[in-house]
C-alpha cells in the first residue's frame, strides 16, 4: 500500500465529502471514488498532495465524463510538488471532438527517422513520404476531417514541439510531468491544440477542458490563439453570448470559493 494512502481514504470516506461528490456526478459517484483512490494508490507524490485538491482536480476530469486511468490517456491528475493538477490527454481531446457530430476523422500521430512531412499549404493537406527506418521521433501530425468536408492538417518537427514546451508549459522541466514521461502523448495533445481551437468545430464542453487544461500554460491565452489564428469562414464555435458569460461567471464563483474544499 501507498504509505500516505489513508489520507485519501480517510478523506472519501466522510459522508460529506461522499454527499457533495454523490451531488455532482450522481450514480457515478462510486466508480468516481475508486478512481481517485486506484490513481492515489499508484503515485505516492499524489497521495502526499491535500486530499481535497486531489479530489477536486479529479472532477474535473469526472466532469467531462473522462476517465482518470493513466493507462487510457484521456485525463491525469499530476503531482507537481504538493499541488495536484489536472491535465487532458490528446484521447481525452480526440473524445470531446466525436461527442460534437462534427468530425468525420480525426487524428495525430507521430513522424519517424526516415519518413518525410509533405505539406499542401495551399490546400491545408499534409502527406507522409518516405519510409520508416527506426523508431526514432523526428516529428508529429495532426489530421482533421468535418462531416462537411473541410479539411486540415497541420505537422511539426520534433524540435519546434520542444521549442513550444518549453515556451508555453510550466510543467516542462519537472520530473514528475508527462513531458518526461511520456513525451510522445504530450506532443500530440500539442498538435492537437493546433487544430481544434483554430480551425474545428467548439462546444461549451470543449472549452472548459481547454480552460481547465491551460492552467499548465504559461504566457498562453487559448482565446487569444483562437482570435489570432482562426479562419472565420470555417471555425463554427457553437457558443452564444449568454453561454460564454455563464462559463466566465462560473470561472469567477470557482475562484472565489474559499480553500482547500472543492
Amino acid at each position: 500500500m501507498t504509505p500516505n494512502l489513508p489520507a485519501i481514504q480517510k478523506t472519501l470516506s466522510s459522508p460529506n465529502v461522499i454527499a457533495r461528490i454523490e451531488s455532482r456526478l450522481g450514480e457515478k459517484a462510486g466508480t468516481f471514488i475508486t478512481s481517485v483512490l486506484d490513481l492515489c494508490g499508484e503515485d505516492n507524490n499524489l497521495a502526499k498532495c491535500n486530499p481535497n485538491l486531489v479530489i477536486k482536480e479529479s472532477l474535473k476530469a469526472a466532469g467531462l465524463d473522462l476517465p482518470i486511468n493513466k493507462n487510457l490517456g484521456f485525463a491525469y491528475v499530476i503531482p507537481y510538488g504538493n499541488k495536484p493538477q489536472f491535465q487532458m490527454g490528446y484521447k481525452g481531446y480526440i473524445q470531446l471532438a466525436i461527442r460534437t457530430g462534427q468530425y468525420k476523422h480525426l487524428n495525430a500521430g507521430v513522424v519517424y527517422e526516415g519518413e518525410e512531412m509533405i505539406e499542401d499549404r495551399i490546400k491545408g493537406t499534409l502527406e507522409i513520404g518516405g519510409k520508416k527506418t527506426s523508431e526514432k521521433a523526428i516529428g508529429y501530425y495532426c489530421y482533421m476531417e468535418l462531416i462537411n468536408g473541410f479539411q486540415k492538417a497541420i505537422a511539426w518537427t520534433k524540435a519546434r514541439v520542444v521549442t513550444h514546451a518549453k515556451r508555453f508549459s510550466k510543467s516542462y522541466n519537472s520530473k514528475t510531468s508527462p513531458w518526461k514521461t511520456d513525451f510522445d502523448a504530450m506532443a500530440l495533445k500539442t498538435m492537437m491544440l493546433q487544430i481544434i481551437p483554430k480551425y474545428g468545430p467548439m462546444t461549451i464542453e470543449m472549452s472548459t477542458a481547454m480552460t481547465s487544461d491551460h492552467a499548465d500554460f504559461k504566457g498562453f491565452n487559448p482565446q487569444e490563439e483562437i482570435d489570432q489564428n482562426a479562419n472565420n469562414e470555417v471555425i463554427d464555435i457553437d457558443m452564444s453570448d449568454d453561454e460564454k458569460a455563464e462559463i466566465e461567471a462560473q470561472e469567477k464563483k470557482e475562484a472565489e470559493k474559499p480553500g482547500p474544499g472543492f
